[in-house]
């Protein structure tokens, strides 16, 4: 729980997202865009979902049960055995993405998509059980 613990403090602390919950009393946590740092931003979670993906890690970005389908968070889930070491270089592999994704002339395909209120879906984990169809 040390692990978990540990990434959800730092997670917490970076300028574009805010902690679901200020507790993790499981292995897990969930977190979301800040509603200001959203408005503005060129991104979605779905697009640091791909980009942590590309480096091998499973971090699904979806929206919430109904009546709070508007809401797009992440999940961490973390495996017994998750390591500190591991865990920063996710924290990098997170802070690279922002990054990134902070130095886009133009917005994302599901940026544009979420601004249209069109349904984009995560391509890790969906409420359905059945991934995103390409």
């Amino acid at each position: 729980m040390a692990v978990t613990q540990y990434l959800h403090d730092q997670i917490g602390k970076m300028a574009p997202f805010v902690n679901y919950s200020n507790e993790v009393v499981n292995p897990l946590f969930i977190w979301y865009l800040k509603p200001d740092y959203a408005k503005k931003a060129k991104w979605t979670l779905y697009d640091l979902q791909d980009k942590l993906k590309q480096s091998g890690w499973m971090v699904p970005a979806y929206t919430l049960p109904n009546n709070l389908e508007n809401y797009v968070v992440m999940r961490i889930v973390a495996r017994q055995g998750l390591s500190r070491d591991m865990a920063d270089q996710l924290l990098n592999d997170i802070n690279a993405a922002i990054a990134e994704f902070e130095k886009l002339e133009y917005p994302t395909p599901t940026r544009i998509a979420q601004d249209k209120n069109l349904e984009v879906k995560g391509s890790v984990f969906t409420h359905t059980g059945m991934p995103h169809k390409k």
